[in-house]
């Protein structure tokens, strides 16, 4: 009885070459999105999932709540908080900190290489994550001081093809012996490091390093007990902070006005911490809330391919009326034409899931250079039981979108049938319902898309305050700090560079906080974001001074005494003119404060999901610079290039030169907002093409009856033009009612998604507009082709057809 089904499948589908490729087609492209953007969603979903104790690790985040500045969520603390954290609590089974170094120059004999990510942890890393040592004992590793673990690739670098364990790496002029060979970092680790140092080095260095409260500047993990409360555990932190930072020793304040303890679990690390600011070790962070969003739209996709599927079934049912009479004729029972039909919508799922892994895996490599990933259909061959779900889901859609096509056609009654009758009166509301429900989704995706472009081009083009165009950032030791005068005096002599400045932190990033006084009536202190500068630093940058003056050398106060606020620290202080006011950073004497000497018009440090902070501006140039920052001829970039390399090279032999330029780390910002934008337009494309597909075919069998009106309608004179629009304004009404349906949900969500941002543009009619606009013409588009055969047919030939 199957093979009987099958070869009447095979045989309708033959006949009917143009639909069943549309339906084939329609479901794979569905189907294949859903396979991609499953692999996307398992991609993010996979970070930090290789770690054993995963559900039992958090990290430890604080809210910060200092006067003067935003309130904000930061992934940093201090040193003593997990060894005491271990100690006051049993619910606290270990605790490893993570204290990131930054770029470490190693040397090894003649061997000289800067060191990408040089981390200080405890001997408890090894323990707490699975990181794997290739060579040496993770439970020892890092017991010693002066000991290290350092990356497979790294080893390579130094020892090549020789073993590294037991050999040692000076940093400075401190050699470390390398106790462990770890295997290279899983891409898929919120954490990336190229080498481990032992924390005992800290520790035998500073013993009261266990115990130091106050700053953060590491990260503590934690490890859990199964049975741990994480709820009542954040209960108890107020009272472990009032224990250790007591009112006494905290300014006679009560530390828990400024700090609130939370514990992350470690799989939100990488997907829940958009709102964490100082979040410095959390490599390829992503909008987790986007993958909701990226899964709604490959279940849009689907049931667009879905609803084609029905639709274009459903619709072919006025053309198989006799068929189904003369098989009821011949004793066919209603099940057995229900399974004729469900066994061909069945099929024709098969056929679409074996089109759909072809075009996924076409697809996969420019969906990887689009949003930066290394997605690849191999991971099924890795899951097999991953693509048999697949597999059976596609056969269930199939047998389910032909559910409601297969009862339809097995339900006509043989009586009307042998009587002449077809289903030609039945209403076509459920189609027309399908297809408003196809355009809706469709629109939705393409206003949709139009709102995030603008939203990221009103990011790209927003007047943050600030220039960062031609910015050459070049990372600084001791050696580039003690020469950076000499630096700056023979650049600036170079016609391909217009400034040169240095600064502690980099633009783009939240700027380090640490306490601030003011003196008015009474000294008072508050905690606004903090920077070190170049004197020049304003100028290159071009930020504007609104109130006051820039720093200069010419006055020698400028040095460490004198102050720059942002406007919004003006603000914050509620004084029309602070320029003037004594100041200084919280650890000056009171009687020796420096002065406010400008303010500088607001500009944005931090990326634009985030308000703009208070912040104060100083020259500490005994501090040293961690940037320098040069500013080229926009016209001869790779010649200013050559002198700052040449300059470098001269100046600071010890330090190799890397640069990165600034408006690159800007774009790094708006990554996973850039890959949203990706996803969304290919999908919605994708959506209106289906789309397109399911109306071209519906409109070849709407024009195919409506052959004999057409001809009348030319017998009395109906110009070809009249025709076209009579035959597609039924179909440009189902667009409009899709447009008018869905505008509204699509209005909510797009706020919604634009909460996100500090920065944002408000949703306006235009994108709607162009929207419907698109969705209309592209719809009339496709009917055309069929509307412009039927109204030119010779009308005698229409009048002949049975």
């Amino acid at each position: 009885m199957l093979r009987n089904y099958l070869k009447v499948a095979l045989r309708n589908a033959a006949s009917q070459k143009l639909l069943s490729s549309i339906n084939i087609f329609s479901l794979a492209f569905g189907i294949a999105a859903c396979l991609v953007i499953y692999l996307f969603i398992q991609d993010e979903r996979s970070f930090d999932a290789f770690h054993t104790r995963k559900d039992q690790l958090y990290r430890l985040n604080e809210i910060q709540s200092f006067p003067g500045t935003n309130t904000q969520h930061v992934a940093l603390s201090m040193p003593g908080m997990g060894p005491n954290l271990k100690k006051d609590y049993p619910e606290i089974q270990n605790f490893t900190r993570y204290w990131n170094r930054g770029k470490q120059l190693f040397e090894q004999g003649d061997t000289r290489l800067i060191v990408e990510d040089v981390v200080t942890v405890d001997s408890t890393f090894l323990e707490l994550f699975d990181f794997p040592l290739l060579a040496g004992d993770p439970a020892t590793a890092l017991d010693q001081p002066n000991t290290m673990a350092i990356s497979e690739e790294t080893a390579k670098k130094f020892f090549g093809s020789t073993s590294a364990l037991n050999e040692s790496l000076v940093i400075g002029d401190t050699p470390y012996k390398i106790t462990g060979i770890l295997k290279d970092v899983p891409e898929s680790s919120h954490l990336q490091f190229d080498a481990l140092l032992s924390m005992p080095t800290v520790t035998r260095e500073n013993p009261e390093f266990n115990g130091e409260f106050g700053s953060n500047y590491l990260v503590t993990y934690l490890l859990l007990g199964p049975a741990a409360e994480i709820s009542e555990l954040e209960e108890k932190m107020p009272e472990f902070l009032s224990r250790y930072m007591p009112p006494e020793e905290n300014n006679g304040q009560d530390v828990n006005n400024f700090y609130q303890l939370y514990f992350q679990p470690l799989p939100r690390v990488h997907l829940a911490s958009m709102n964490v600011e100082h979040d410095y070790q959390n490599y390829r962070k992503f909008n987790g809330a986007y993958l909701d969003i990226f899964a709604l739209v490959g279940f849009f996709i689907l049931l667009i391919a879905a609803v084609n599927f029905m639709n274009l079934i459903t619709a072919r049912a006025a053309h198989r009326w006799k068929e189904v009479g003369i098989r009821k004729t011949a004793g066919a029972r209603k099940g057995q034409l229900f399974s004729q039909f469900a066994v061909e919508s069945v099929m024709m799922g098969a056929f679409s899931f074996l089109l759909a892994l072809a075009i996924s895996a076409a697809a996969t490599p420019l969906l990887n250079q689009l949003v930066g990933r290394t997605l690849s259909m191999g991971y099924f061959l890795d899951h097999p039981l991953s693509l048999a779900l697949a597999m059976l889901l596609a056969l269930a859609l199939g047998f389910l979108a032909g559910i409601y096509p297969s009862y339809y056609l097995a339900s006509y009654r043989t009586v009307n049938i042998l009587r002449g009758g077809d289903v030609k009166s039945r209403k076509s509301i459920f189609r027309s319902a399908l297809v408003v429900l196809q355009f809706g989704l469709a629109i939705a995706m393409i206003v949709s898309t139009l709102t995030v472009i603008q939203q990221l081009m009103y990011m790209k083009n927003k007047d943050i305050g600030l220039n960062k165009d031609h910015i050459l950032l070049v990372d600084m030791n001791q050696e580039a700090n003690r020469a950076f005068e000499t630096i700056k005096e023979e650049l600036l002599k170079s016609s391909n560079v217009r400034g040169v400045t240095a600064s502690g932190q980099r633009l783009g990033n939240n700027f380090h906080q640490w306490g601030f006084k003011l003196k008015t009536d009474s000294i008072f202190g508050m905690t606004p974001s903090n920077v070190n500068v170049d004197y020049d630093f304003l100028d290159v940058y071009e930020i504007t001074v609104t109130q006051g003056r820039a720093f200069s050398r010419e006055y020698a106060t400028d040095k460490d005494y004198a102050f720059i606020i942002n406007e919004s620290l003006a603000e914050e202080l509620g004084l029309d003119d602070p320029v003037g006011l004594s100041a200084g950073h919280s650890w000056y004497p009171d009687d020796s404060l420096g002065t406010i000497i400008g303010v500088a018009e607001d500009f944005n440090f931090n990326s634009l999901h985030y308000d703009i902070n208070t912040l104060a501006m100083v020259v500490h140039p005994d501090w040293g610079y961690d940037e320098l920052s040069v500013k080229l001829r926009g016209d001869r970039i790779e010649a200013g290039i050559a002198d700052v390399e040449r300059v470098w090279n001269e100046r600071v032999p010890g330090w190799p030169f890397r640069y990165t330029f600034l408006d690159e780390h800007f774009e790094e910002l708006y990554r996973s907002d850039r890959q949203m934008e990706a996803v969304v337009a290919i999908m919605a494309i994708l959506a209106i093409l289906i789309a397109c597909m399911g109306l071209f075919g519906l409109a070849a069998i709407t024009m195919e009856k409506k052959t004999k009106e057409v001809g009348i309608r030319k017998v009395l004179g109906a110009t070809a033009g009249q025709i076209v629009v009579h035959l597609s304004k039924n179909f440009a009404l189902l667009v409009l009612l899709a447009f008018l349906t869905f505008s509204p949900l699509t209005f909510w969500a797009m706020n919604r998604w634009l909460n996100n941002f500090a920065y944002r543009i408000d949703v306006g009619p235009l994108a709607f507009l162009l929207g419907g606009l698109i969705a209309l013409a592209i719809a009339l588009l496709t009917i055309s082709f069929h509307t412009l055969r039927n109204a030119r047919a010779n009308p005698a030939e229409a009048l002949r057809t049975e």
